[in-house]
């Protein structure tokens, strides 16, 4: 990948581009003044931007916006102070950046290698392949539908405009699959509880849903549904470039769960989703896709209208309207 750097410490941008080096990526410029990033990714777009959070020339929600206006690309936030920031994290995510991570250091080896990770996962993203769709299932009607919404990049402003046009005590099942690391889910999940009238918690290994309840992916594994109808979380696939991925779920939801379901694929960077969507639709259910106006990125949704496994196209605004439209009518695509 060609990969680019914004930070004001020369010290850890040569750190960065080392590491950067050794895993045999191009470092293709970097910079330590805001505007000068978004003029160099107009002459040379990277594959990747590593972006410092709190740059002193320009709040960091700021440039990615402008950035992701005028000439998209992945966007990885880094700070020192990651974890004591959360509603600055989720901000620039909002904005369009993908993920936040801690910075590196050469005093705490791990997080050099946590970081070298976690830049192979997106560059696996940008090589990632579609898969075969998924045989259509049988279907049963039950009184209890299942809502599962997959979403990444751009997500939790998305997620934010979508759950907080719902009904506080929805008679349905809420599952978020957002592409995020673990140390992060616990905060997302707070952060949009404080936002939306439903509450918002994270999926428990053997817990079983409840109504009325938004259950959020934690990161690092794949959620999943078993037979049972309770949670689970599984490390297979290995290879999938994103954690946790909202093709997995989906996949398990269509397997295990017997009643009415509502496939949400909203912004996101690279084709997760897209399959599991098709799997929804061709059990005739309600199926959503984000409209590329309205998306940060608009690769998920995009993937998943290119597999016709969208049964309706809308803008944001519209979505968790079409939700609540869809449970009054008990899941139907109609």
């Amino acid at each position: 990948m060609k990969v680019a750097i914004v930070h004001d410490n020369t010290n850890v941008t040569q750190l960065l581009q080392f590491l950067l080096a050794d895993l045999g990526h191009e470092i293709c410029w970097h910079c330590s003044v805001s505007q000068k990033a978004i003029d160099a990714c107009r002459a040379n777009l990277p594959d990747l931007l590593l972006l410092k959070l709190d740059m002193p020339d320009m709040p960091a929600t700021d440039l990615i916006r402008q950035i992701m206006s005028n000439t998209p690309t992945t966007i990885i936030v880094i700070s020192q102070s990651v974890k004591k920031q959360p509603g600055r994290v989720f901000e620039a995510m909002s904005a369009g950046a993908l993920d936040a991570f801690t910075e590196p250091s050469t005093d705490e080896p791990q997080s050099i290698q946590d970081l070298k990770r976690k830049i192979s996962n997106i560059n696996s993203l940008h090589k990632s392949t579609s898969v075969p769709p998924l045989p259509i299932q049988m279907q049963t009607d039950k009184t209890l539908p299942l809502v599962a919404i997959g979403a990444s990049t751009g997500g939790p402003a998305a997620l934010v405009n979508v759950l907080a046009r719902l009904p506080e005590n929805p008679h349905a099942v809420i599952v978020v699959i957002q592409h995020m690391d673990k140390q992060f889910s616990e905060g997302m999940a707070k952060w949009i509880n404080e936002q939306t009238r439903i509450h918002v918690e994270i999926a428990q290994p053997n817990q079983k849903p409840k109504p009325g309840v938004v259950y959020f992916a934690a990161g690092e594994n794949h959620l999943v549904l078993k037979k049972s109808g309770h949670f689970d979380y599984t490390a297979e696939p290995v290879d999938y470039p994103y954690r946790p991925s909202v093709d997995v779920f989906f996949e398990s939801a269509v397997t295990n769960w017997p009643n009415k379901m509502i496939g949400v694929l909203l912004t996101g960077m690279g084709r997760d989703g897209a399959n599991g969507l098709l799997s929804f639709y061709n059990r005739g259910m309600l199926t959503i896709a984000q409209n590329e106006e309205s998306c940060a990125v608009f690769g998920m949704p995009k993937a998943a209208i290119a597999l016709n496994a969208a049964s309706k196209i809308l803008h944001i605004n519209d979505i968790g309207d079409a939700i609540n439209d869809a449970l009054r009518n008990n899941g139907n695509k109609s």
